[in-house]
This record gives structure tokens, C-alpha cells and sequence, in this order.
């Protein structure tokens, strides 16, 4: 029996960047609730983002926000993992000396960072995302802040363009993954999708094999692979069809909407 399903959003439920979802999803997600089956909303996203997209249900869900760095309630947070200084500085360095056609993200729980404020990426993240992302001139100054993520940016090739020098330098030290052809995060070593929700399993009391997991990208294979029923969008990349045991339709027809309807 399911008793914890858990979404990534962007290429899974909605198109990588908006905050256009069909309303049908929060009536289904009411009822599921109502049933006893929690839904945890987990993504890359920051939590004010996801709230804005589940806002008639936004209360009652859990999150994992943040790339698995945070995995809170609507009231507290009950895990956040954090970065040493040393390292998302060095990124930081690394992005400006040999990145130059690239842009970056600095995350907290709560609020982002840019350099930019007219940057394309800042524009997308405040307007499109609905993020609470600050422009800062010299990001040093977040040194001692709970620095949760920092993300590699270019609009269409940033995983091609950080292979070269940026991955090599730190797949060894922090968690690097690819989330869609715009990102490259990077978190605490060890932190991910997957920990977050074998946390949240394990706080709830709930097994792999009560739990549901829906995902379309690279970030997401951890995820997929610590619920027992796990379901990858037909339009997700090769590697996490593979990771999954099943497949639906795509976002822009509702594919794990129609899953979730056959829990009800």
C-alpha cells in the first residue's frame, strides 16, 4: 500500500521553469491527503518556489527542496545540509576564471544569490520560478551563511561546458549533478534526492516499498531507486528510464497525473 508519493517538478509535472501546473493536480493531491498518503513536492527548486506551485494544497504537503539539501514542513525545517566555505568559494573562482560564458547561483534555505540582477538566469529565477533571489556584488560575504547549493548556469549546454575543467575539479568533493541542459549543482557530499527522502522514510516510519517516486532527469535516479514503485516521464533522459521500473506519458499530458489517480 502507498503511503508516501514523492514528484520532482520541473520536466516531470511541469515544463522546466514555469509556474503553470494543471489545477486537477492539487483536487487529486487534496484527496490522496485526505486518504492518508503523504506527497512530498521534491526538487531542485527553492521552497517559496514550490509553495507558489502546490499553493492550494501548500500546507499540507512535505518538501525536499534546494537538490535534497533541505527537507522540511510548511512549519520547520527538519534537515539542511551545508557546504564548507572552502568549497563553494573555490566554485565560485573556478566560474569566473575559466567559465566566462557561464553564470552561477548561490542557495540558502531560504533566499538565493546572483551576482547579475540583469542576467537571463536572474530574470528566469525571480519571474519564471518565483524565487526570492537577491543580487550581491561580492558573494564573499556569505561566508559563516548556511550555503546549501551552488549551481553552474548556461542556457543551453552547461554540463558539455563544465565537463572540461568545473566536474573534474569537484565530482570528488561535493555531490555534482546535471539538472537539465541549464544546471549543474553541486551540494554537500553524500546530500541528493535520495538521502533527503530515505530521511524523510525513515522520520515518517514509512518503508522504500510504501512509497512512490516520480522523476526525468539525472538528479533524480536516487530518488527513483529508494521507493519501491518508481516512475520516470517518457520524455526523461535514457539513463533515468533505465533507473526506474516504469514509465508514463510526458508532463504536457499529465503522465503522472494519471498515475496518481489510480491511488485513489
Amino acid at each position: 500500500m502507498i503511503k508516501l508519493i514523492a514528484s520532482d517538478i520541473d520536466g516531470t509535472l511541469v515544463k522546466d521553469g514555469t509556474l503553470a501546473i494543471d489545477r486537477e493536480y492539487m483536487e487529486v493531491i487534496g484527496r490522496l491527503i485526505d486518504k492518508g498518503i503523504m506527497f512530498v513536492a521534491c526538487s531542485g527548486r527553492q521552497y517559496r518556489s514550490e509553495r507558489k506551485l502546490f499553493a492550494p494544497v501548500a500546507d499540507r504537503l512535505f518538501y525536499i527542496t534546494d537538490g535534497g539539501t533541505v527537507v522540511r514542513t510548511p512549519k520547520e525545517i527538519l534537515k539542511v545540509d551545508t557546504m564548507p566555505d572552502e568549497i563553494w568559494k573555490g566554485m565560485l573562482s573556478m566560474v569566473h576564471e575559466s567559465l566566462p560564458s557561464c553564470d552561477y547561483y548561490i542557495a540558502t534555505p531560504d533566499r538565493g544569490f546572483a551576482e547579475d540582477g540583469g542576467s537571463r538566469m536572474f530574470h528566469w529565477l525571480r519571474d519564471s520560478y518565483g524565487y526570492d533571489i537577491q543580487e550581491i556584488s561580492d558573494p564573499r560575504i556569505l561566508e559563516d551563511q548556511q550555503i546549501i547549493k551552488f549551481s553552474v548556469y548556461h542556457p543551453n549546454a552547461c554540463e558539455e561546458l563544465c565537463a572540461p575543467v568545473f566536474t573534474p575539479a569537484w565530482k570528488d568533493k561535493v555531490t555534482l549533478v546535471s539538472a537539465g541542459k541549464e544546471w549543474m549543482d553541486a551540494t554537500l557530499q553524500g546530500s541528493g534526492k535520495g538521502p533527503a527522502l530515505d530521511f524523510l522514510q525513515k522520520y515518517l516510519g514509512i518503508a522504500p516499498d510504501e512509497t512512490c517516486a516520480f522523476g526525468d532527469n539525472i538528479n533524480d535516479i536516487e530518488m527513483l531507486r529508494e521507493a519501491g514503485y518508481s516512475y520516470a516521464v517518457s520524455n526523461s533522459r535514457p539513463e533515468v528510464q533505465a533507473a526506474a521500473k516504469n514509465t508514463c506519458p510526458p508532463y504536457w499530458e499529465n503522465g503522472v497525473l494519471q498515475i496518481l489517480k489510480t491511488f485513489l
